[in-house]
């Protein structure tokens, strides 16, 4: 389902997004709390990220022949400027769905590997 490349950004991204889903997940578990801690270094590094790597453009037709596809919306959703910037952030900020949903690593999962 994923292709992910050995590369400098999977080395480093996916295991950081991994760390920050369970920290918040071991966190709820233990009904512990960061105050924001997790979400504010998530939003500031992963967002920071996907701002450097960089703009693809999107095709309207090639979008709308993908739509009828349940995980192309969702991986669209994560991918797409503007919103790949801010739909994992914002899903994070909910309380307890941030929390149990490993939003970060989706979203770092979904940018790796979208189509070239």
């Amino acid at each position: 389902m994923f292709k992910l490349n050995l590369d400098p950004e999977t080395i480093t991204m996916l295991p950081f997004a991994l760390m920050l889903d369970a920290i918040g997940i071991l966190l709820l578990c233990t009904a512990g709390d960061d105050y924001g801690i997790t979400d504010i270094i998530g939003i500031l590094f992963i967002n920071g990220w996907l701002l450097f790597r960089g703009e693809k453009t999107v095709n309207i037709k090639k979008v709308k022949q993908k739509a009828d596809n349940i995980i192309n919306i969702i991986q669209r959703l994560f991918t797409q400027k503007p919103s790949k910037f801010f739909i994992t952030g914002l899903l994070e900020l909910i309380p307890c769905l941030g929390a149990l949903l490993p939003f970060w690593t989706i979203g770092v999962l979904l940018n790796l590997t979208e189509e070239e």
